[in-house]
């Protein structure tokens, strides 16, 4: 179930719900939330309230706990500040500790001067197939592991890894976002010396694994959990029509200095949007609305769909407030040379209306699950 613990902020909602996708209904995070919920009032109480709890957590060895919450409390840290690698570790180290049952290995994979952090799940001793999944705008590919504990007995390894503008590839190894996935996927296959794979992209992953399918024909079935048809129509989702219209106009024009002026004031004085471009301007290591977009509007779908020959699925939520709803007809339209095309609704009714399913993740991963199965050589 998605619990809206504040009236006013669905993000602040989402990302509780996301962290505390295993715990939130125990006793003690109904404690801890108790306590937490009334105290937050802006970024900075967030940051304090979640790592106060997480460190409390932490030296009563309930690492479940502890990593979820210093996963929030990292949130809206920038890379900036002297505290964000710390909170990001002991979120790592907290998620390893108490995930003892996940039998995995370590790997650096080269990748332009530097390395992609990734992890090789053995879900099965005896599997003949390998699920690649790829993260998205702002996760990390721990966050993604409890969803191999649904493969268990199936014909499945998994491996996950931090792409550019991702996780610890971005923190530690300073590697930005790319449109062109591709290109880090193929590292991946070609390092694993993997023949044929499967490939799961998650959030914004959902564009990445398009893209890398249009390209990389060595992957076969293509899941996108959720749909991400494009990065500009999600960054200005936020914004009324009128001033979504005026940016793509100032963009066209190639006007900087007055969509700079325009989208400036707007983005301070909204938590979500302040958020969006912040995060943004990291991961692409741009400065300004203007550059930040101008790279955005390269992550789409739209003159690239019709080159994926795979079968593929899209999820949708009805209610997804970061990706318009209103995007996945268009979506289907690019994929007109797929193999198969198979999408999966979510609606209120139904629950896992929210993105990326946030609250009933198993529903996404059971219509997973029964894709691959049907898609199976």
């Amino acid at each position: 179930m998605f619990y809206k613990y504040f009236e006013n902020n669905p993000q602040w909602n989402l990302q509780i719900n996301r962290q505390l996708e295993e715990v939130k209904d125990s006793q003690k995070v109904k404690e801890d939330l108790s306590i937490a919920i009334p105290k937050i009032k802006n970024n900075d109480s967030w940051t304090k309230i979640w790592f106060e709890l997480g460190k409390y957590r932490e030296a009563n060895k309930d690492f479940q706990l502890a990593y979820a919450y210093f996963g929030l409390a990292q949130f809206y840290l920038s890379l900036d500040d002297k505290n964000k690698s710390l909170i990001v570790h002991k979120y790592l180290d907290n998620f390893y500790r108490s995930h003892t049952e996940i039998v995995y290995e370590s790997y650096n994979v080269p990748y332009q001067n530097s390395f992609l952090p990734a992890i090789k799940v053995t879900v099965n001793e005896h599997a003949t197939k390998t699920l690649i999944i790829i993260n998205g705008f702002d996760s990390f590919m721990e966050e993604l592991l409890i969803a191999v504990n649904f493969f268990k007995g199936t014909d499945y390894n998994i491996i996950l890894f931090d792409g550019p503008g991702q996780g610890r590839a971005l923190i530690d190894n300073n590697i930005k976002f790319t449109p062109y996935f591709e290109k880090p996927v193929t590292a991946i296959i070609d390092y694993f010396e993997l023949k044929q794979v499967d490939a799961m992209g998650v959030s914004w992953g959902g564009y990445f694994v398009v893209r890398a399918a249009a390209f990389e024909k060595r992957i076969n079935n293509v899941i996108c959990f959720d749909f991400f048809y494009d990065g500009l129509n999600t960054f200005l989702k936020g914004f009324s029509q009128n001033v979504q219209n005026e940016i793509r106009k100032l963009l066209t024009n190639k006007e900087e200095i007055k969509l700079n002026q325009l989208v400036s004031p707007l983005i301070s004085t909204d938590l979500n949007l302040n958020f969006l471009f912040s995060k943004g301007y990291e991961n692409t290591g741009t400065k300004t609305p203007y550059a930040l977009l101008k790279e955005i509007e390269k992550h789409t779908i739209k003159g690239i769909g019709h080159l994926l020959d795979q079968n593929v699925l899209l999820l949708a939520g009805k209610e997804d407030q970061y990706v318009p709803f209103k995007d996945l007809e268009l979506e289907q339209k690019e994929l007109v040379n797929a193999k198969s095309l198979e999408i999966k609704i979510f609606t209120k009714e139904t629950v896992g209306e929210q993105h990326c399913q946030a609250g009933r993740y198993d529903l996404a991963l059971h219509a997973i699950q029964s894709f691959l199965l049907n898609h199976s050589k």
